[in-house]
């Protein structure tokens, strides 16, 4: 991007009425990408969980995404291929990160993070963990 600026999209209209989630896409990830795909997605439900427009349904999906993320993270993100119920575990859990916080939306750590990302050229993921964990 040659402007140093992202635009994030949220709207109602934009939800996606089906996703296919697949697992064997993920098996061979990278290890950063695992690392900061699942950084993204502890913030996902983390904020999700604190939102003003969070409700039972949203902190239910919330929390159970931290749970499976706390499980199964780490041993996605040093076995890798070499354990796929992990790798699937953390897929799962970056999904339902995402339905809780598409019913109760991001807070200003998503916002900030936009811009950390862009501004210095780091993964989104890594930006939220910068941001999340002060």
């Amino acid at each position: 991007d040659t402007t140093g600026q992202k635009y994030p999209l949220a709207d109602y209209a934009l939800t996606p009425d089906m996703a296919i989630v697949d697992a064997n896409l993920v098996m061979d990830m990278p290890k950063s990408l695992c690392a900061f795909g699942g950084l993204d997605a502890v913030t996902h439900a983390m904020e999700a969980y604190v939102s003003v427009l969070a409700s039972e349904f949203s902190d239910g999906q919330a929390l159970q995404a931290l749970k499976l993320l706390k499980e199964y993270l780490p041993a996605s993100y040093h076995e890798g291929s070499k354990n796929p119920v992990a790798r699937e575990r953390v897929h799962s859990a970056a999904t339902i990160a995402g339905i809780a916080f598409a019913n109760a939306f991001l807070g200003v750590c998503h916002s900030m993070a936009h811009k950390l990302g862009s501004q210095f050229h780091i993964p989104h993921g890594l930006a939220n963990a910068l941001l999340i964990c002060n």
